[in-house]
């Protein structure tokens, strides 16, 4: 029995090699014969993954951006189709590949270059949107859902890393990440300003991928790159907004040119930023290291309205504690206008609470 199964196996090993070598050496090889009776033979070798057939179809829709100033290029970075309709394209990118840009070219896939008009950007999200006309053919990305993107799967990043002379590169990895915080200092005072949502991808991303599409294997644009952790301790930690992040804002950059987000009419401090001598200025508690210092209130404003005066400390909005200024901005902006919230505040050591309709 024994040397009946040993015998069988054998066979089935011999069968087994012999097909291998037949699409070996048969179905890879393409014989000609030329002219002069000469033989050439030329091996063909055809590699088709998920991966190639996804990027065959996003490639085209990754485009490059160029701002110039002076008539120079001094900025360029990545862009991905947002939508097209009768021969005019929008594009979303980041703020950044294009603030400050007195034009603003892109260049498709197709090496068509086109002027763009800036249609509105927003600061805080480091988003852009751009229009242009075209007269050929392009395709959007389909939108994927971010919520449902799982830590482990298989990521793309397309954009022009380095220039356009890159224009195109592709870089794999995998989602490392989903909802993480990373702080912005946005006016470059060193405090942090805000806080983006992003997700965390080991996709290669460098200078010049920024505003490019962050990709899932069915080819749907699940994020826009905009930026990583640039230290020589630190390797594979890009970052990109998601696309549920991006579609609100970049609709309102379309029917608005700018977001709009709700005022309250105050300027303020942290408490945990003053300094013992300034808190003894103001009257503050020293042990007191929450809240915002209100330093003045514009003139018929939401806060001015409500009753809020210079000196108050706020130390609640609706009913969040507020332990700095860049929390405060963050539950603020994620109202509407017309919000009626409710602000506790202490004035003299004395608590109150009141409602500010929001404009």
């Amino acid at each position: 029995m024994k040397k009946f199964l040993t015998s069988t196996i054998i066979l089935l090993l011999v069968i087994w090699n012999s097909v291998l070598s037949y699409e070996v050496f048969f179905k890879e090889k393409q014989t000609t014969v030329n002219p002069d009776g000469t033989i050439v033979q030329t091996v063909v070798t055809e590699f088709d993954t998920d991966v190639t057939r996804v990027v065959e179809n996003t490639i085209e829709k990754v485009v490059g951006i160029q701002a110039i100033v002076f008539e120079e290029v001094y900025s360029s970075g990545s862009g991905a189709i947002f939508d097209y309709v009768d021969n005019t394209v929008h594009i979303v990118t980041n703020n950044h590949v294009i603030e400050d840009a007195e034009r603003i070219q892109v260049v498709f896939a197709n090496g068509e270059t086109v002027e763009a008009t800036l249609m509105g950007s927003d600061l805080f999200t480091d988003l852009a949107l751009l229009e242009a006309k075209i007269d050929f053919g392009v395709e959007a990305f389909r939108f994927g859902d971010s919520s449902l993107v799982k830590v482990g799967e298989n990521a793309l990043a397309i954009g022009s890393p380095l220039g356009l002379e890159f224009q195109g590169s592709v870089t794999m990895g995998i989602i490392s990440g989903k909802d993480r915080t990373v702080p912005v200092d946005l006016d470059g005072n060193g405090t942090d300003d805000w806080d983006s949502i992003v997700l965390q991808t080991d996709a290669a991303i460098n200078p010049g991928n920024s505003g490019g599409p962050l990709i899932n294997m069915a080819g749907e644009l699940i994020g826009i790159t905009s930026m990583k952790i640039a230290d020589s301790s630190v390797e594979g930690m890009g970052f990109a907004i998601p696309i549920n992040e991006v579609i609100p804002i970049i609709q309102q950059l379309k029917d608005n040119g700018k977001v709009i987000r709700p005022v309250i009419g105050i300027s303020a401090v942290s408490v945990d930023e003053l300094a013992v001598y300034q808190k003894s200025y103001y009257g503050i508690r020293l042990d007191l290291n929450t809240g915002l210092l209100i330093t003045s209130v514009v003139e018929n404003s939401p806060a001015s309205r409500a009753g809020l005066k210079e000196g108050d400390i706020i130390m609640s909005f609706d009913q969040v504690n507020i332990l700095s200024f860049k929390e405060f901005r963050k539950l603020l902006y994620a109202k509407n206008v017309g919000d009626i919230i409710s602000i506790t505040y202490e004035r003299a050591g004395k608590s109150s609470t009141t409602a500010v309709t929001l404009e």
